[in-house]
């Protein structure tokens, strides 16, 4: 561990009623003694590397369906983990099927167009579900009916009814489910919620996080491929449940701008962030209203969804305003406000900073008094409330980043082939993946029907 102490003296101004030489008599009074910064790097639990490949009775196989860009990284981190190994791999796209055969590098790994064919292999033990949000509520519910374990990227489910029936299979086949949202395995938000368990910023009341992206990649421009055509795409089995349309290579490419396949920002990025916040405040449940205000400013190239929206929700015990915008690049922060301080998370936990503070006086408060009054009153107040000098606090602020090699992708996939392998309970499972949908379901909601939506337990409902 490395540790880098620096301090700094701070004076409180001069009141109104007492001369320059009586507050350097008392400064000590007015002001903490020192706030005093330590930085330590955080330690995760060690992936073990070893020097031979696991016995096939420890082998974890598995099959991704899906090899698109979230399904590239997944693929590739997977296959770096010791015990676990991939037999199967299928994309309906054939430069993707290709681009899979590229990062597998064994010939003998089949590389299908058909989902089914990995849901039907014995050999194959789970499942990684990289496809867009309009599929993943079919697969989950198919192949744990067949016996699988699932990887389900995020955000869980298309529509609320969906995510029900996902949390249904689940419970129903006996079989583990995780979601893909990282930011559940992060050693950074860890270290957040242990502060925050044990009061170091006080009462949690409300919590903000925000990011920012404007480059076309980041809003979901993304190049389409020169090939792409229904003669090398299965376009009928891509679209699926959502609405028959005929071909259309941008939708296919950049589905995330339209509601049919995806839920814009809210499911695309809402979700790492409620998911940090949900984690670090044990969130069990739905939040119970939420009000969305936002608008398409910049990206007006045909698709459904805003550019830019921001979310205040309601939790029985705190809020939260989460804020995302496809128009300006900003960095990615999440804030715990407290009663005595506050913490801020950067990025995935990469970067977690404790601000404490004692939330007290350290002057006298005596706004608009006259100033025979405000003297009597600070004189008596110094004689109760202050310090003598050299009896000042140390207030301690602290700050944690995760190792240089640090990656949550691993750490979360390594927790999921855990999950598989000693049927713990998942860190993500579809409950805790549900409510998060659902959060994000509602923002759209309420953006979209310009009212609060307000979430019915009871009915399992969003309503007005």
């Amino acid at each position: 561990m490395t540790f880098v102490k620096m301090l700094w003296l701070k004076e409180t101004p001069v009141t109104q009623n007492l001369s320059r030489r009586d507050f350097m008599r008392n400064a000590a009074t007015f002001s903490s003694a020192a706030f005093a910064a330590r930085h330590l790097t955080l330690e995760a639990d060690p992936i073990p590397s070893p020097p031979r490949p696991a016995p096939p009775s420890d082998t974890i196989r598995f099959g991704i369906i899906g090899v698109g860009m979230r399904g590239v990284d997944l693929l590739a981190a997977s296959l770096k983990l010791p015990g676990v190994q991939c037999a199967a791999a299928c994309d309906l796209y054939s430069g993707r099927r290709e681009l899979a055969k590229e990062i597998i590098e064994n010939a003998s790994v089949p590389v299908a167009s058909r989902y089914q064919d990995l849901l039907d292999n014995k050999e194959i033990d789970a499942i990684i579900a990289a496809v867009p949000d309009h599929w993943h509520m079919q697969l989950v519910v198919e192949a744990t009916g067949a016996g699988k374990d699932v990887y389900c990227e995020k955000p869980m489910s298309h529509t609320v009814a969906e995510g029900f029936k996902m949390v249904e299979a689940q419970e129903k086949n006996n079989r583990i489910v995780q979601i893909g949202s990282q930011r559940r395995s992060s050693i950074g938000f860890a270290k957040a919620r242990e502060l925050v368990q044990q009061g170091a910023i006080g009462e949690v009341t409300l919590v903000e996080a925000t990011l920012g992206r404007n480059d076309p990649c980041g809003a979901w421009v993304y190049t389409i491929p020169p090939d792409l055509s229904p003669q090398t795409v299965d376009w009928e089995t891509w679209l699926g449940p959502a609405p028959k349309r005929p071909f259309d290579a941008v939708r296919w490419t950049r589905w995330r701008c339209f509601q049919d396949y995806g839920e814009g920002i809210p499911g695309d990025l809402f979700v790492h962030e409620l998911t940090g916040f949900h984690y670090v405040m044990g969130v069990q449940a739905p939040p119970l209203r939420a009000m969305s205000t936002g608008g398409l400013f910049r990206w007006k190239d045909g698709r459904d969804v805003p550019d830019q929206i921001s979310t205040l929700y309601e939790y029985p015990n705190f809020r939260a305003l989460v804020h995302v915008t496809l128009n300006t690049d900003m960095p990615e922060f999440t804030r715990f406000y407290g009663t005595r301080g506050y913490i801020e998370a950067h990025g995935e936990g990469e970067w977690v900073m404790m601000a404490p503070q004692d939330g007290l006086d350290h002057e006298p408060c005596t706004p608009a008094w006259p100033k025979p009054m405000k003297k009597e009153y600070a004189e008596k107040w110094l004689v109760e409330h202050g310090l003598k000098p050299g009896q000042g606090k140390v207030i301690e602020a602290q700050t944690y980043s995760t190792p240089p090699d640090y990656d949550t992708t691993r750490e979360h996939l390594w927790n999921f082939f855990q999950s598989v392998r000693t049927r713990q309970p998942s860190v993500e499972d579809a409950n805790f993946g549900n409510n998060t949908a659902i959060a994000c379901h509602m923002a759209n909601y309420s953006y979209f029907h310009k009212s609060i939506a307000i979430w019915d337990a009871k009915a399992r409902r969003i309503k007005t």
